[in-house]
Protein backbone atom coordinates (compact mmCIF):
# COMPACT_ATOMS: atom_id res chain seq x y z
CA UNK A 1 0.00 0.00 0.00
CA UNK A 2 2.95 2.34 0.81
CA UNK A 3 4.64 1.88 -2.29
CA UNK A 4 1.55 2.11 -4.84
CA UNK A 5 0.40 5.57 -2.81
CA UNK A 6 3.82 7.16 -3.18
CA UNK A 7 4.35 5.64 -6.77
CA UNK A 8 1.16 7.68 -7.20
CA UNK A 9 2.36 10.97 -5.70
CA UNK A 10 5.71 10.50 -7.31
CA UNK A 11 8.98 11.50 -5.15
CA UNK A 12 10.08 7.49 -5.04
CA UNK A 13 11.83 5.10 -7.02
CA UNK A 14 11.13 2.20 -4.05
CA UNK A 15 10.49 1.39 -0.71
CA UNK A 16 13.79 0.64 -0.04
CA UNK A 17 17.02 1.73 2.87
CA UNK A 18 13.53 2.96 5.30
CA UNK A 19 16.02 3.79 8.06
CA UNK A 20 18.38 5.82 6.42
CA UNK A 21 18.76 9.97 7.81
CA UNK A 22 17.35 12.67 5.49
CA UNK A 23 19.67 14.27 3.34
CA UNK A 24 20.98 17.52 4.14
CA UNK A 25 22.02 17.83 0.29
CA UNK A 26 20.19 20.31 -2.07
CA UNK A 27 20.30 21.18 -5.52
CA UNK A 28 23.68 20.35 -6.04
CA UNK A 29 27.52 23.17 -5.86
CA UNK A 30 27.05 25.81 -8.68
CA UNK A 31 29.46 24.92 -11.37
CA UNK A 32 32.95 26.93 -12.56
CA UNK A 33 30.80 29.42 -14.96
CA UNK A 34 27.83 29.91 -12.62
CA UNK A 35 30.31 30.86 -9.81
CA UNK A 36 31.25 33.34 -12.11
CA UNK A 37 28.17 34.36 -12.71
CA UNK A 38 27.09 34.94 -9.07
CA UNK A 39 30.20 37.08 -8.39
CA UNK A 40 29.91 39.00 -11.47
CA UNK A 41 26.43 40.73 -9.84
CA UNK A 42 24.16 37.58 -10.76
CA UNK A 43 20.54 38.14 -11.82
CA UNK A 44 19.44 41.37 -13.69
CA UNK A 45 17.43 44.08 -11.89
CA UNK A 46 13.51 43.06 -12.97
CA UNK A 47 10.61 45.78 -14.11
CA UNK A 48 8.14 45.92 -11.32
CA UNK A 49 5.69 43.69 -11.34
CA UNK A 50 2.50 43.98 -11.99
CA UNK A 51 -0.81 41.93 -10.79
CA UNK A 52 -3.53 39.94 -12.75
CA UNK A 53 -6.69 39.23 -10.92
CA UNK A 54 -7.15 35.31 -10.26
CA UNK A 55 -10.38 33.57 -10.23
CA UNK A 56 -10.90 33.65 -6.84
CA UNK A 57 -9.15 37.06 -6.32
CA UNK A 58 -5.76 36.52 -6.00
CA UNK A 59 -3.47 38.94 -6.82
CA UNK A 60 -1.29 37.23 -9.59
CA UNK A 61 2.09 38.76 -9.69
CA UNK A 62 3.97 39.41 -13.21
CA UNK A 63 6.92 41.02 -14.80
CA UNK A 64 6.78 41.95 -18.47
CA UNK A 65 10.39 41.75 -20.20
CA UNK A 66 9.16 43.71 -23.76
CA UNK A 67 12.09 44.31 -25.99
CA UNK A 68 12.69 47.85 -27.68
CA UNK A 69 11.82 47.21 -30.44
CA UNK A 70 8.50 45.23 -29.51
CA UNK A 71 5.47 45.84 -32.54
CA UNK A 72 3.22 43.15 -31.14
CA UNK A 73 4.13 41.09 -34.03
CA UNK A 74 6.95 38.44 -33.65
CA UNK A 75 6.90 36.38 -30.40
CA UNK A 76 6.06 36.26 -26.93
CA UNK A 77 6.59 33.66 -24.08
CA UNK A 78 5.01 33.20 -20.89
CA UNK A 79 7.51 31.57 -18.40
CA UNK A 80 6.39 29.66 -15.03
CA UNK A 81 9.28 29.14 -12.93
CA UNK A 82 10.29 26.24 -10.71
CA UNK A 83 9.38 24.41 -7.42
CA UNK A 84 10.28 27.81 -4.23
CA UNK A 85 11.16 30.36 -6.56
CA UNK A 86 9.29 33.26 -8.27
CA UNK A 87 9.77 35.45 -11.06
CA UNK A 88 12.46 37.99 -10.40
CA UNK A 89 14.36 34.43 -10.12
CA UNK A 90 14.41 34.45 -14.34
CA UNK A 91 15.70 37.66 -14.86
CA UNK A 92 18.57 36.59 -17.27
CA UNK A 93 16.38 34.87 -18.98
CA UNK A 94 13.57 37.88 -19.25
CA UNK A 95 16.89 40.05 -20.14
CA UNK A 96 18.19 37.82 -22.57
CA UNK A 97 15.14 36.78 -24.90
CA UNK A 98 13.74 40.72 -24.55
CA UNK A 99 17.48 41.50 -26.21
CA UNK A 100 16.86 38.69 -28.84
CA UNK A 101 13.18 40.42 -29.71
CA UNK A 102 10.65 38.54 -28.06
CA UNK A 103 8.10 39.81 -25.33
CA UNK A 104 8.76 37.66 -22.38
CA UNK A 105 6.11 37.85 -19.35
CA UNK A 106 7.65 35.97 -16.24
CA UNK A 107 5.18 35.19 -13.40
CA UNK A 108 5.36 34.57 -9.49
CA UNK A 109 3.09 31.34 -9.72
CA UNK A 110 0.06 31.64 -6.91
CA UNK A 111 1.61 30.77 -3.54
CA UNK A 112 4.84 32.38 -4.84
CA UNK A 113 6.69 35.84 -4.50
CA UNK A 114 4.39 38.13 -4.62
CA UNK A 115 1.32 36.11 -5.52
CA UNK A 116 0.70 35.40 -1.92
CA UNK A 117 -0.82 36.56 0.94
CA UNK A 118 1.05 36.47 3.82
CA UNK A 119 -2.00 35.80 6.01
CA UNK A 120 -5.63 35.65 5.22
CA UNK A 121 -6.12 38.80 3.51
CA UNK A 122 -2.69 40.55 3.19
CA UNK A 123 -1.66 39.73 -0.27
CA UNK A 124 0.97 40.44 -2.58
CA UNK A 125 3.85 41.68 0.34
CA UNK A 126 7.00 40.77 0.36
CA UNK A 127 7.24 39.68 3.96
CA UNK A 128 8.54 36.10 5.26
CA UNK A 129 6.41 33.01 4.30
CA UNK A 130 4.32 31.54 6.94
CA UNK A 131 3.15 28.05 7.21
CA UNK A 132 0.72 27.39 9.66
CA UNK A 133 0.29 23.32 8.93
CA UNK A 134 -3.73 23.49 9.82
CA UNK A 135 -4.99 22.33 6.81
CA UNK A 136 -6.79 25.58 6.78
CA UNK A 137 -6.79 27.33 3.33
CA UNK A 138 -7.33 30.81 2.37
CA UNK A 139 -7.02 32.44 -0.96
CA UNK A 140 -2.82 32.70 -2.08
CA UNK A 141 -1.76 30.88 1.25
CA UNK A 142 1.97 30.07 0.73
CA UNK A 143 2.63 26.99 -1.05
CA UNK A 144 -0.82 25.82 -1.63
CA UNK A 145 -4.07 26.24 -3.91
CA UNK A 146 -7.83 25.87 -3.57
CA UNK A 147 -7.45 22.44 -5.71
CA UNK A 148 -4.97 20.42 -8.22
CA UNK A 149 -6.31 22.58 -11.60
CA UNK A 150 -5.58 25.94 -9.68
CA UNK A 151 -2.68 26.72 -11.44
CA UNK A 152 -3.33 25.90 -14.78
CA UNK A 153 -6.18 28.10 -14.48
CA UNK A 154 -4.05 30.69 -13.70
CA UNK A 155 -1.91 30.08 -16.90
CA UNK A 156 -4.88 30.37 -18.69
CA UNK A 157 -5.52 33.82 -17.39
CA UNK A 158 -2.13 34.82 -18.30
CA UNK A 159 -2.27 33.37 -21.96
CA UNK A 160 -5.65 35.02 -22.42
CA UNK A 161 -4.31 38.74 -21.46
CA UNK A 162 -1.57 38.39 -23.50
CA UNK A 163 -3.72 37.43 -26.53
CA UNK A 164 -5.68 40.20 -26.01
CA UNK A 165 -2.66 42.72 -25.35
CA UNK A 166 -0.67 41.45 -28.65
CA UNK A 167 -3.33 39.22 -31.09
CA UNK A 168 -0.28 39.12 -33.83
CA UNK A 169 2.63 37.44 -31.70
CA UNK A 170 3.34 33.76 -31.62
CA UNK A 171 2.37 32.08 -28.41
CA UNK A 172 5.07 29.81 -26.62
CA UNK A 173 4.58 28.38 -23.14
CA UNK A 174 7.57 27.84 -21.29
CA UNK A 175 8.40 26.45 -18.04
CA UNK A 176 11.22 25.29 -15.65
CA UNK A 177 11.74 22.31 -13.23
CA UNK A 178 8.25 22.11 -12.08
CA UNK A 179 6.86 24.92 -13.61
CA UNK A 180 7.65 22.64 -17.11
CA UNK A 181 5.98 19.98 -15.15
CA UNK A 182 3.03 22.21 -15.11
CA UNK A 183 3.59 23.20 -18.55
CA UNK A 184 3.35 20.00 -19.26
CA UNK A 185 0.23 19.23 -17.29
CA UNK A 186 -1.60 22.05 -19.22
CA UNK A 187 -0.44 20.48 -22.54
CA UNK A 188 -1.99 17.58 -21.35
CA UNK A 189 -5.59 19.21 -20.64
CA UNK A 190 -5.75 21.39 -23.07
CA UNK A 191 -3.35 20.51 -26.14
CA UNK A 192 -1.07 22.59 -28.18
CA UNK A 193 -3.94 23.73 -30.52
CA UNK A 194 -3.63 27.61 -28.80
CA UNK A 195 0.11 27.46 -28.65
CA UNK A 196 3.03 28.12 -31.20
CA UNK A 197 5.38 26.14 -29.40
CA UNK A 198 6.74 24.50 -25.40
CA UNK A 199 9.69 25.39 -23.99
CA UNK A 200 10.38 22.83 -21.11
CA UNK A 201 13.91 23.65 -18.93
CA UNK A 202 15.22 20.88 -17.11
CA UNK A 203 11.20 19.75 -16.80
CA UNK A 204 10.06 17.52 -13.79
CA UNK A 205 7.03 16.45 -15.27
CA UNK A 206 5.67 13.52 -13.33
CA UNK A 207 5.97 11.06 -10.54
CA UNK A 208 7.71 8.06 -11.80
CA UNK A 209 10.36 10.45 -14.31
CA UNK A 210 14.04 9.01 -12.96
CA UNK A 211 16.00 10.94 -10.99
CA UNK A 212 19.60 11.06 -9.88
CA UNK A 213 19.28 10.72 -6.23
CA UNK A 214 15.59 9.05 -4.72
CA UNK A 215 15.76 7.94 -1.53
CA UNK A 216 14.02 6.88 1.65
CA UNK A 217 14.85 7.72 5.04
CA UNK A 218 13.33 8.18 8.58
CA UNK A 219 11.99 4.31 8.88
CA UNK A 220 10.04 5.23 6.01
CA UNK A 221 8.13 8.30 6.76
CA UNK A 222 10.03 10.30 4.06
CA UNK A 223 11.06 10.19 0.76
CA UNK A 224 12.30 12.27 -2.36
CA UNK A 225 16.01 13.58 -3.48
CA UNK A 226 18.08 15.81 -1.53
CA UNK A 227 16.44 18.70 -2.77
CA UNK A 228 12.05 17.77 -2.45
CA UNK A 229 11.36 15.48 0.56
CA UNK A 230 7.98 14.17 1.15
CA UNK A 231 6.63 13.69 4.88
CA UNK A 232 4.51 10.26 4.57
CA UNK A 233 2.45 10.77 7.72
CA UNK A 234 1.75 14.70 5.83
CA UNK A 235 0.94 12.64 2.55
CA UNK A 236 -1.09 10.14 3.95
CA UNK A 237 -3.22 12.82 5.71
CA UNK A 238 -3.68 15.05 2.81
CA UNK A 239 -5.19 11.71 0.74
CA UNK A 240 -7.81 10.98 3.63
CA UNK A 241 -9.34 14.36 2.58
CA UNK A 242 -7.17 16.94 3.97
CA UNK A 243 -5.29 18.55 0.81
CA UNK A 244 -4.60 21.68 2.33
CA UNK A 245 -1.54 19.85 5.04
CA UNK A 246 1.89 20.92 3.80
CA UNK A 247 3.67 17.57 2.64
CA UNK A 248 6.43 18.52 1.03
CA UNK A 249 9.69 20.35 1.57
CA UNK A 250 12.17 22.05 -0.34
CA UNK A 251 15.95 22.38 0.30
CA UNK A 252 18.17 25.09 -1.24
CA UNK A 253 22.07 25.69 -0.20
CA UNK A 254 22.95 29.06 0.41
CA UNK A 255 23.85 30.23 -3.09
CA UNK A 256 20.47 29.36 -4.73
CA UNK A 257 18.38 31.16 -1.88
CA UNK A 258 16.48 34.16 -1.68
CA UNK A 259 13.91 36.24 0.41
CA UNK A 260 10.93 34.92 -1.06
CA UNK A 261 11.32 31.74 -1.11
CA UNK A 262 7.79 29.40 -0.74
CA UNK A 263 9.91 26.37 1.28
CA UNK A 264 7.07 24.19 1.78
CA UNK A 265 4.11 22.72 -0.56
CA UNK A 266 0.66 21.50 0.29
CA UNK A 267 -0.49 18.38 -1.80
CA UNK A 268 -2.85 20.31 -4.27
CA UNK A 269 0.43 21.90 -5.45
CA UNK A 270 2.59 19.18 -5.67
CA UNK A 271 0.09 17.38 -7.18
CA UNK A 272 -1.41 20.44 -9.66
CA UNK A 273 2.78 20.47 -10.71
CA UNK A 274 2.53 17.09 -12.71
CA UNK A 275 1.31 15.79 -15.18
CA UNK A 276 -2.10 13.54 -14.46
CA UNK A 277 -0.90 9.98 -16.81
CA UNK A 278 2.47 9.06 -16.88
CA UNK A 279 2.09 7.27 -19.85
CA UNK A 280 0.13 9.13 -21.75
CA UNK A 281 0.49 13.15 -21.58
CA UNK A 282 3.89 13.22 -24.44
CA UNK A 283 1.29 12.70 -26.97
CA UNK A 284 -0.40 15.93 -25.86
CA UNK A 285 2.61 17.63 -27.27
CA UNK A 286 1.70 17.79 -30.77
CA UNK A 287 3.10 21.17 -31.72
CA UNK A 288 7.18 21.92 -32.00
CA UNK A 289 8.96 21.41 -28.23
CA UNK A 290 12.04 22.33 -27.36
CA UNK A 291 13.62 20.51 -24.26
CA UNK A 292 16.43 21.78 -22.55
CA UNK A 293 19.13 19.99 -20.46
CA UNK A 294 21.53 21.08 -18.16
CA UNK A 295 24.42 18.31 -18.46
CA UNK A 296 25.54 19.02 -14.61
CA UNK A 297 22.40 18.22 -13.61
CA UNK A 298 22.19 16.98 -9.99
CA UNK A 299 18.41 16.14 -9.97
CA UNK A 300 17.43 14.67 -13.58
CA UNK A 301 19.24 11.52 -15.26
CA UNK A 302 20.36 13.59 -18.56
CA UNK A 303 19.76 9.96 -21.21
CA UNK A 304 16.16 9.34 -19.27
CA UNK A 305 15.71 13.09 -20.18
CA UNK A 306 16.58 12.33 -23.63
CA UNK A 307 14.35 9.06 -23.63
CA UNK A 308 11.02 11.12 -22.41
CA UNK A 309 11.75 13.83 -25.32
CA UNK A 310 11.78 10.89 -28.21
CA UNK A 311 7.98 10.26 -27.02
CA UNK A 312 6.39 13.62 -27.90
CA UNK A 313 5.43 14.00 -31.37
CA UNK A 314 5.92 17.42 -31.83
CA UNK A 315 9.59 17.57 -30.53
CA UNK A 316 11.45 19.79 -32.18
CA UNK A 317 14.79 20.02 -30.64
CA UNK A 318 17.04 18.65 -27.27
CA UNK A 319 19.34 20.69 -26.56
CA UNK A 320 21.91 19.79 -23.45
CA UNK A 321 23.68 23.49 -21.42
CA UNK A 322 27.52 22.52 -21.39
CA UNK A 323 29.18 22.75 -17.46
CA UNK A 324 25.02 23.85 -16.36
CA UNK A 325 23.00 22.80 -13.12
CA UNK A 326 19.72 22.56 -12.88
CA UNK A 327 19.06 26.22 -11.59
CA UNK A 328 22.08 27.11 -14.01
CA UNK A 329 20.00 26.41 -17.25
CA UNK A 330 17.66 29.60 -16.08
CA UNK A 331 21.21 31.79 -15.99
CA UNK A 332 22.38 30.70 -19.05
CA UNK A 333 22.76 33.54 -22.10
CA UNK A 334 22.84 30.06 -24.33
CA UNK A 335 19.39 28.90 -23.39
CA UNK A 336 17.75 32.98 -23.62
CA UNK A 337 19.34 32.83 -27.24
CA UNK A 338 18.26 29.21 -28.43
CA UNK A 339 14.55 29.93 -26.45
CA UNK A 340 13.77 33.23 -28.04
CA UNK A 341 15.40 31.19 -31.79
CA UNK A 342 12.53 28.97 -31.24
CA UNK A 343 9.70 31.18 -30.19
CA UNK A 344 10.54 33.47 -33.28
CA UNK A 345 10.85 30.42 -35.38
CA UNK A 346 10.43 26.93 -33.93
CA UNK A 347 11.49 25.04 -37.42
CA UNK A 348 14.87 26.58 -37.06
CA UNK A 349 15.51 24.46 -33.53
CA UNK A 350 18.35 21.84 -34.03
CA UNK A 351 18.99 19.18 -30.96
CA UNK A 352 22.80 19.29 -29.84
CA UNK A 353 24.96 21.60 -27.50
CA UNK A 354 25.13 25.01 -26.58
CA UNK A 355 27.38 26.63 -24.21
CA UNK A 356 26.07 28.61 -21.03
Amino acid sequence: MRCALLSFVGLLASCQDPCRPAPEGDLGEPTTWELEFLEAGGLPESPPPEFATADDGLPLAYRDWVPETWDGASAMVLLLHGSSAYGELYGALGEGMAEEGVLVRVVDLRGHGLSACVRDGECGTPEPRTYVDDGAYWVGRPGDALDVSQHTRDVDLHLEDMRARWPDANVVLMGHSSGAGLVSRYVEGAGMAGLDGAVLLAPFNHPDQPQNDLASWDCGRGVGTAYAQVDLGALGDAMRDNPHRYVLDLVKNEDYRADLDTTRYTATTMLGLSVRDVDRFHAAFSGPTLWVAGDRDALLDLDASRREFERMPGGAAFVTVRNTSHVGVTWSRGVARVSAAFAKDPTSAASGEVDP
